[in-house]
């Protein structure tokens, strides 16, 4: 069942009794619950403004409610406006709510922190006989639960990639291609930027960055027209 957030004010149900109250007016009773509605959703803490109270029920109101009894009378004149009678003994301060709310977000934050913490240690077990990976390397295991994520941060190219881009796509200058790499991946928002094999995929931009460096191939034609302009410069050299 869903936790109903609401504010509640509660009044006792002999309240319209009470000698205090079984003379109002229409408007004034009324305003009694205005009022306190008010003062809730506002978290005032009883406190009602004396422009607010003038412009929703009236001065003839708030002079009713404020002498409906000689001792404890509904509101109490104060500084710039009223002040609900023993407010504060039936409804929550502002400063409890705050604490309250403040309480419920951290708590819900140390969820979060824990849950995060519960599947990073359920991802790592499964690459726990290689101490030497690194997180991008973890990213790429068979073993990791296979889940689409972001490109790792920070994304590091190890030994063994380094290696592998020798024998590979020697000549690429790594460092500057994975920059190019990590940059269009970090700032992408596309779907495609979430992948399940963060290393196969900075091994198949490198491959590709090798391959579109390299000169096209010249069909036979071209190759017989570049040696015949060859030939011709060097005869004009003589």
């Amino acid at each position: 069942m869903t936790k109903d957030d609401r504010l509640f004010a509660p009044f006792p149900i002999e309240m319209d009794e009470h000698p205090k109250i079984i003379g109002l007016s229409d408007a004034a009773f009324r305003a009694i619950f205005e009022a306190t509605f008010y003062s809730r959703r506002m978290l005032s803490d009883g406190f009602l403004d004396e422009r607010v109270v003038v412009r929703r029920w009236g001065q003839q109101v708030a002079d009713e409610l404020s002498s409906n009894d000689p001792e404890r009378p509904s509101w109490i004149r104060v500084d710039h406006g009223w002040r609900i009678h023993d407010f504060e003994k039936h409804h929550p301060l502002k400063a409890e709510i705050d604490a309250k709310r403040a309480d419920v977000k951290e708590k819900r934050s140390a969820a979060g922190r824990n849950g995060a913490a519960k599947r990073w240690q359920t991802d790592s077990k499964t690459v726990a006989n290689d101490s030497s990976e690194t997180e991008t390397e973890k990213l790429s295991s068979t073993k990791r639960v296979s889940r689409a994520t972001r490109i790792p941060e920070p994304f590091i190219v190890t030994k063994q990639m380094r290696e592998w881009a020798a024998a590979d796509v020697p000549g690429l200058n790594v460092d500057a291609v994975t920059r190019q790499f990590v940059d269009y991946w970090r700032a992408s928002s596309s779907k495609t930027a979430v992948k399940k094999d963060w290393l196969a995929a900075w091994r198949y931009w490198l491959r590709k960055d090798s391959t579109d460096a390299r000169p096209a191939k010249l069909t036979p034609e071209q190759r017989a027209r570049q040696t015949l302009a060859l030939a011709s410069n060097l005869r004009e050299l003589e």
